[in-house]
């Protein structure tokens, strides 16, 4: 049996956003889409009109970024460092920040930093990718056209440009392609 949706009041809202900042990082966009569902929900189950709720709701929103806890710019700085050192290339990156509602300026700035950190962050990440994925010069077995085909695909869907999947791909050795 599903709980009854609680009424929406700002203290309410104010524990709400309070307790899932304390559980995850959010950009202001993906918490203004958790918080919205709620004030519809509760709206919808205690036949009210949502529209004043809605207003408390960026109300909220305002007072984290007064804060400092709501701050779309360190989050798409944070998010995309995380996902590079999982192997992550820019393209994957930029797409799974703009899935959270990153504005594209935020975007741009966070891939910057990741390139200005000194080595080829595309490089590094696809020979990350490849290592965790056992392709290119650290798989197990020999491989055939039709494998190096599937890995090929595997790193563009990673993210990764052809040119470099390709240069994995192919490589003999890993000190052919892995960065000093």
């Amino acid at each position: 049996m599903a709980r009854k949706p609680r009424r929406i009041t700002a203290p309410y809202l104010q524990r709400i956003t309070s307790h899932y900042l304390e559980r995850y990082t959010s950009c202001r966009s993906n918490l203004r889409r958790l918080l919205v569902k709620r004030v519809h929900r509760s709206a919808a189950h205690h036949e009210v009109d949502p529209e004043p709720w809605l207003a408390l709701v960026e109300l909220e929103l305002d007072r984290l970024e007064r804060v400092g806890l709501l701050n779309d710019s360190a989050y798409a700085r944070d998010r995309a460092r995380s996902l590079h050192r999982r192997g992550s290339g820019a393209r994957k990156i930029r797409a799974t920040l703009q899935a959270k509602g990153v504005s594209s300026t935020h975007i741009d700035e966070a891939l910057e930093a990741l390139a200005s950190e000194g080595e080829d962050p595309e490089l590094v990440a696809a020979c990350t990718y490849a290592r965790k994925r056992r392709i290119g010069p650290w798989r197990t077995r020999p491989a055939d056209d039709d494998q190096r085909r599937r890995e090929l695909a595997r790193l563009a869907r990673a993210g990764f440009p052809f040119d470099l999947a390709r240069r994995i791909i192919h490589a003999e050795s890993i000190e052919a392609i892995e960065p000093p």
